[in-house]
């Protein structure tokens, strides 16, 4: 049974034109300006010639960057502050199977740069059907076709209406989505279920998608991202695999918690809490919500436009609450499912049905935005008392409860404070390329914030590591 796939509804509303899927493999794509010279094989000076180049982030961007440039002959270390590799990719093996409490998708496959490079390391993957979706609206009752029909509809009135408003003046540019979503509610004179469906499906398609309420996110910024094509997987096994195959012999420091980036004509200066490093020149990969927090500390200052361009873009908060059952009580075609008659938009889950990929009675529920700060601030039991509650409107009360359980807070966590950047009220795709621009010949900056046209991916990451690298071995050439 066919309900709402996110991606595939977002996209076909929105008719988008996708870019180049082989930008990739010049390091560049559609974050990058014209001025940036596309080579897919710039050659550097002789080995003699360079000096250290240090990358901040054992993230996905650092360790793409720095393989790129060890494998032309640069000397590279990273310095990492957690105890572990990985960034937001994070494979847990504490239930005895892996999960993936961070990134866990490789979306859209075809074109995407990931996918060569899991083929290559012989990773398994499994297919995940996201057009997959049952919503329900009480003990085993899902929507109806009508029910169905009829939220779509508010939803595709929703789509034109922005697509209208992005075409028209600069006021209506501030609006959020959430007064577009309220103009359409009155004129369409949305009530009940149709209603609740209809908010539903905004947090599904859209909410869940940037971790962010629609009340914080504007018309402005709306649309400027876009996708590859083909299918979505994810990795039985973890993530976590691509990370360990990308890293292997590179010079990687953890428990390595940056405090300051010096900087001036002669290279740059990094000082950890165990000690000072020097090179010619520093790779930032430091997730968005790190540097909107100040933690890393820049002298000169960085520019005021760099410094605007971290304020303007937001950092959104998607958590996952994994639930390990005793046995699954669950039907096993769809992918994910979903409580729609609930309090919403106050709160909206997502069960996504691990069982499918693990053959473990494996639930992981999302949520997003202010929903999921309130709910990381709750212990876990509470937490996990909450979100069972969504589980028992659908299956009845007698379900039983989880043996295990896992629960992220990304916003929290000190060396993310974040699951992904987004574009705000006030943000673009502008914002994006001016957080990307070099500080003269010494710092580069790179991460998934830093790649507007695949913000919030895996790949815009990866893919923002090989544009650094690439720029810093045309300096050199």
């Amino acid at each position: 049974m066919d309900k709402y796939n996110r991606r595939k509804f977002l996209l076909q509303a929105r008719n988008l034109t996708y870019a180049g899927a082989t930008s990739w493999l010049c390091g560049c794509g559609g974050a990058l300006s014209n001025s940036d010279d596309c080579s897919a094989n710039p050659s550097p000076k002789d080995s003699k010639d360079k000096e250290q180049i240090i990358v901040i982030g054992a993230g996905i961007a650092g360790i793409t960057a720095a393989k790129k440039l060890q494998d032309q002959g640069y000397r590279v270390i990273i310095l990492e502050g957690r105890d572990r590799i990985g960034g937001r990719i994070w494979t847990d093996n504490s239930l005895g199977f892996p999960l993936d409490l961070g990134a866990a998708w490789i979306h859209t496959v075809d074109g995407n740069p990931i996918t060569p490079l899991v083929k290559q390391f012989g990773i398994q993957t499994v297919i995940s059907d996201l057009k997959s979706q049952w919503n329900y609206k009480g003990v085993n009752q899902l929507l109806s076709e009508s029910d169905e029909l009829r939220i779509d509809s508010a939803f595709q009135s929703f789509m034109n209406r922005i697509n209208k408003l992005k075409k028209g003046s600069s006021l209506s540019q501030q609006l959020t989505l959430a007064d577009i979503a309220q103009q359409i509610i009155d004129s369409e004179e949305l009530t009940g279920l149709t209603l609740k469906g209809f908010r539903a499906t905004l947090s599904s398609t859209i909410e869940s998608e940037v971790g962010e309420d629609i009340a914080n996110l504007g018309i402005k910024g709306f649309d400027e991202d876009s996708e590859f094509s083909g299918a979505d997987v994810v990795f039985p096994q973890g993530y976590t695999q691509l990370v360990q195959a990308l890293s292997k012999d590179l010079d990687i420091r953890t428990k390595h918690l940056v405090q300051q980036v010096a900087y001036d004509d002669n290279g740059v200066q990094v000082t950890t809490d165990r000690g000072v490093f020097n090179g010619s020149r520093v790779i930032v990969t430091v997730p968005l919500g790190v540097l909107k927090r100040g933690s890393v500390k820049f002298s000169p200052e960085l520019p005021e436009v760099k410094l605007a361009a971290i304020e303007q873009l937001g950092m959104g908060a998607l958590n996952k609450l994994v639930l390990k059952f005793p046995k699954q009580f669950w039907p096993s075609q769809p992918h994910t499912m979903a409580y729609v008659n609930g309090n919403i938009p106050d709160r909206y889950v997502e069960f996504y049905n691990w069982q499918k990929y693990i053959q473990q009675p494996i639930l992981v529920a999302m949520f997003s935005g202010s929903f999921s700060r309130s709910l990381s601030q709750m212990s876990q039991s509470e937490a996990v008392q909450n979100i069972m509650s969504d589980l028992q409107a659908m299956f009845g009360k007698d379900i039983p409860l989880p043996t295990a359980t896992l629960l992220t807070k990304w916003h929290d966590a000190p060396f993310a404070y974040g699951s992904y950047s987004t574009f705000s009220i006030n943000g673009n795709i502008q914002d994006c390329d001016r957080l990307a621009k070099p500080i003269g010949d010494r710092i580069f900056f790179a991460g998934e914030a830093t790649y507007g046209k695949h913000l919030g991916t895996v790949h815009g990451a990866l893919l923002s590591g090989e544009r650094e690298a690439n720029r810093i071995i045309r300096i050199d050439k």
